[in-house]
């Protein structure tokens, strides 16, 4: 789901840049952590999905009492309530998307094949060959297996001396 967000960019709304502005303007040009992002926000009026994702998580994190001034910096809690809300539906619309896509090539199927539409298409690897001798490895390390070198043959001979009994 991430690909499908990763490149979009979000308009915050005007009363959460208020707020920024009006903390940025309460500080009165002394420099503290998180003013050169707000600044940013300010200046782009947009957020990037990853840094949307990293406001949310800075935000889990930040001890709102003690780091006021910066949590308000990064929109306080309008920014908060939007962030974790707007992410949710845009995620929301991603997935309905994929499930009504999903929906219509179960009903549209008339050849009996289903498509998952969750899953990424791919092609194989044609340059992939089964390796003949099972005792070498692939590996440039040793031209012995882990199998061998685990004693499985020694357990195999252990097995077959107790049945024979």
């Amino acid at each position: 789901m991430n690909k499908d967000l990763k490149d979009r960019v979000f308009n915050i709304p005007q009363n959460i840049l208020d707020k920024i502005n009006h903390t940025i303007k309460s500080l009165g040009g002394k420099h503290v952590h998180g003013v050169q992002r707000a600044q940013k926000l300010l200046t782009d009026k947009t957020v990037k999905y990853g840094q949307l994702k990293r406001i949310i998580h800075d935000f889990q994190k930040m001890d709102k009492s003690v780091d006021r001034v910066k949590f308000d910096l990064s929109g306080g809690d309008l920014m908060d309530k939007w962030s974790k809300q707007h992410l949710q539906g845009e995620r929301d619309l991603v997935s309905n998307v994929k499930d009504a896509r999903k929906r219509a090539d179960e009903i549209g199927s008339i050849d009996g094949e289903r498509k998952n539409s969750h899953l990424k298409t791919h092609t194989k690897d044609k340059t992939f060959k089964i390796p003949t001798n099972l005792l070498k490895s692939n590996s440039h390390k040793s031209t012995i297996s882990p199998i061998s070198s685990l004693g499985l043959f020694e357990q195999i001979q252990k097995f077959k001396k107790l049945i024979s009994y």
